[in-house]
């Protein structure tokens, strides 16, 4: 019988709407643990050492990608696609640990307990976001790419933000455990649009239903650990993956600081509640969510991914410059979120621009392992950045805090010119060639030449 739904392949309206459900999926546990609680645990006193301590163990599992993105190139359950069973399971494994996490009795006096459990749902969370950019990888037209980043970007802030305020409400108003347990359910309902999608047409939606392999998936997956590994070994050294990794890296850490830092200023510094410091910055999210999908991707795909990204980047540093030059003006009614609503939406839009260009520095062979890589360059960043916030504000003031943000993004926008689009396009062209010449010398007489085990196996 003919599938009531189009597969994911063949339907770009189709992989708009996953990719956007999925990315919201992931931004609900993200907006309650990045932002949610830490405002609650300000509110209730904690310092910046313990917050920054809590956002770092939740962002920490994220460098964890490096390891499940070649997992998911080397294993799979191809009859339901290469990645779709992945990011199910890991979907599912968010719900849980998120109920598991609505159990921990006083969680401030529970602090270890409270950690170990978010830190496993991150891992579970991880481990989908590593599936769902496979697939956007695999499946998405390169003319498409950037148009999709703003759907998922944007949908992945627009969870954050409902969730922060949402949670926000629910936490002051039925306690903490209710509330969390309400947003375990919320995810599992937008989670159910996944389930009744196939990758490709004629796979299986569920291991008992009908279905069989697809030509596609089979012939993408790697035969071997070496065939991944020899293939990166390629292409990581070239000059501009390793900006790209570095400048990742970097975006990560100003990142990690800056968000961690606003829950503290707003509450302890300008003696905002949890309630204002969320509702201001879900509203600030959700204006940038809704205009990265509707703008973003068209401005990248116009302007050019890396000029775009570089004014961004500009924009960013004379902000910030200007926000720690004049403490006096914090207090003004309208200025401190004014400075968070354009903040907000220059970020989204950023993070759109570089999304698409990681995947243009991608190679196609591993193009999944090589995306994730610079993801994971990202996260350690932000865990990095994270944790730094404690000893620095200790030695810093909140102006002198505002000036290191607007120093670290001139460094950052200094660093990508060393980026070259058009002669990493060539350079990956070379590498396909090259691959190419060595499958076809690998069967040219049987038996003569030793076989390469980074070449693909037979099923390809």
């Amino acid at each position: 019988m003919r599938p009531i739904l189009p597969a994911l392949g063949t339907s770009a309206s189709m992989r708009y709407l996953t990719f956007g459900a999925l990315y919201f999926a992931q931004g609900i546990p993200q907006g309650l643990q990045l932002y949610a609680i830490p405002a609650w645990m300000a509110v209730h006193g904690a310092g910046a050492a313990t917050v920054g301590g809590y956002v770092g163990i939740c962002t920490l599992p994220w460098t964890f990608k490096l390891i499940a993105g070649p997992l998911m190139d080397r294993y799979g359950f191809l009859p339901m696609g290469r990645r779709r069973p992945w990011l199910l399971c890991a979907g599912l494994g968010m719900v849980l640990t998120l109920l598991a996490l609505s159990l921990v009795p006083d969680p401030l006096h529970h602090m270890g307990l409270f950690m170990a459990v978010s830190f496993v749902g991150n891992c579970f969370g991880a481990v989908q976001d590593v599936a769902t950019d496979g697939l956007a990888v695999d499946i998405t037209p390169e003319d498409q790419q950037a148009r999709a980043n703003g759907v998922m970007w944007g949908a992945k802030i627009a969870g954050v933000s409902a969730t922060l305020t949402a949670g926000t409400w629910a936490i002051n108003t039925f306690g903490f455990g209710h509330a969390v347990a309400v947003l375990a359910l919320v995810l599992l309902a937008v989670l159910v649009l996944p389930s009744l999608l196939r990758e490709r047409q004629g796979e299986r939606l569920f291991p008992w239903s009908h279905g069989s392999i697809s030509k596609e998936a089979e012939a993408m997956k790697a035969e071997s650990w070496k065939e991944v590994m020899v293939a990166m070994k390629r292409v990581l050294p070239l000059r501009n993956s390793l900006v790209g990794c570095g400048c990742f890296m970097l975006w990560g850490l100003i990142n990690g600081l800056i968000d961690t830092q606003w829950p503290l200023f707003t509450i302890q510094q300008l003696g905002w509640d949890n309630s204002a410091y969320a509702n201001l910055t879900a509203g600030a999210g959700m204006v940038s969510a809704i205009a990265a999908m509707l703008m973003a991707g068209w401005l990248a795909d116009r302007v050019g991914k890396l000029r775009i990204s570089t004014i961004y980047l500009a924009v960013m540093a004379a902000g910030w410059l200007m926000l720690g030059l004049a403490p006096q003006l914090w207090p003004h009614s309208g200025y401190i979120p004014a400075f968070i609503y354009g903040s907000q939406c220059v970020v989204t839009f950023y993070q759109v621009a570089t999304l698409a260009l990681a995947m243009s520095l991608c190679w196609a062979r591993v193009a999944a392992t090589q995306f994730t890589l610079y993801m994971v360059c990202n996260n350690v960043g932000v865990a990095l950045g994270a944790a730094l916030l404690g000893p620095l504000h200790t030695s810093l003031s909140w102006s002198g805090l505002f000036l290191l943000f607007s120093v670290a993004l001139t460094v950052l926008t200094l660093a990508w010119q060393f980026m070259r689009l058009g002669r990493h396009k060539t350079e990956l062209e070379h590498l396909e060639q090259h691959h190419m010449e060595r499958i076809t010398a690998s069967v040219a007489p049987a038996g003569s030449l030793v076989p390469d085990l980074g070449l693909p196996g037979p099923a390809q």
